[in-house]
């Protein structure tokens, strides 16, 4: 079965240099290796979705340069539909600058222009009927809010990715969801708290079912029935985690479009993150269905 999921949110080109340790200090360093890639939280998980067999959309918002051309031909390159999209004539393209160290560790400068108009008024919703799940960041909060409610209306899935660095109105997007997963700056920022089950509690007063993802030390949750789970994280040699928590969110709106309940996407979707850490080179290190497989049943038996 094709699953059709429609992705709404950021999409950039990502300039990647690798480096032997973070600079801490003014200074000149001289990077190990570069590359492009795509990126953007709601682009990378539709990326992540295709890998895994199934169908996704992009829907967002680019400038009419070249970045935008190139974030727009790398989608796809990954098989990612991009109809539904608008093109903003003068405006320049997000774009990120990100430096890895050895460690895993990454520094991110993300250019996203004010210019990018908000207005979610030309969003096609009437789609959402035909897809099964939608996933959106908190990058552009009026188109994510328009995107989860038409979902919810419909009886759909609608996943929110919520990191650090949006504004307050993600609040907004949260309500909007069925099942919203922050990262674990995402979820201290908003509810303003360094305790990541005092921000499900409150975060789990407004969405159905949430998250927060915690890096090393694994995935909270907290469902209808108010009891706060845990789940350890996978074990692997962490290489480069840019896009890791976009694939994490990806494959989690792909399992559950699948069928499988909360807890065993989220180990699903875990996995596949795991994989992605544990390899560098930004989308061309995002796993396949049979990988995440096989690496479930070495790990879990």
């Amino acid at each position: 079965m094709t699953i059709r999921i429609a992705c709404l949110g950021g999409a950039v080109v990502d300039l990647v240099y690798g480096l032997d340790e973070l600079p801490g200090r003014d200074g000149k360093v001289r990077a190990r290796s570069y590359f492009e890639t795509g990126g953007g939280m709601a682009a990378n998980a539709a990326v992540a979705i295709n890998r895994l067999g199934g169908s996704a959309s992009w829907w967002g918002r680019v400038g009419d340069d070249d970045i935008g051309s190139r974030v727009l031909d790398g989608l796809r390159r990954e098989g990612v539909a991009v109809t539904d999209v608008r093109i903003i004539p003068g405006v320049v393209s997000s774009h990120s600058l990100v430096l890895t160290d050895r460690a895993g560790n990454r520094a991110i400068v993300l250019y996203r222009s004010d210019a990018l108009d908000p207005d979610p008024s030309w969003l096609p919703l009437e789609a959402v009927a035909s897809v099964i799940a939608v996933l959106a960041d908190n990058r552009w909060i009026e188109g994510s809010v328009a995107i989860l409610t038409a979902a919810r209306e419909a009886g759909k899935f609608g996943v929110l990715d919520a990191d650090s660095g949006a504004d307050s109105r993600t609040i907004e997007a949260v309500r909007s969801a069925t099942h919203a997963v922050f990262s674990e700056p995402g979820l201290a920022e908003l509810f303003e708290t360094s305790d990541p089950d005092e921000g499900l509690r409150r975060a789990g007063e407004l969405a159905p079912f949430v998250a927060v993802t915690l890096g090393a030390s694994g995935v909270r949750w907290r469902g209808p029935d108010h009891r706060i789970g845990h789940m350890p994280a996978f074990q692997v040699d962490v290489v480069e985690t840019v896009g890791a928590g976009d694939v994490f969110h990806g494959c989690f709106a792909h399992a559950l479009a699948e069928g499988r309940h909360e807890i065993e996407a989220l180990r699903f979707a875990s996995a596949a993150a795991a994989i992605k850490c544990s390899a560098e080179g930004g989308r061309s290190s995002f796993p396949s269905l049979s990988a995440v497989e096989r690496f479930m049943r070495s790990t879990l038996g």
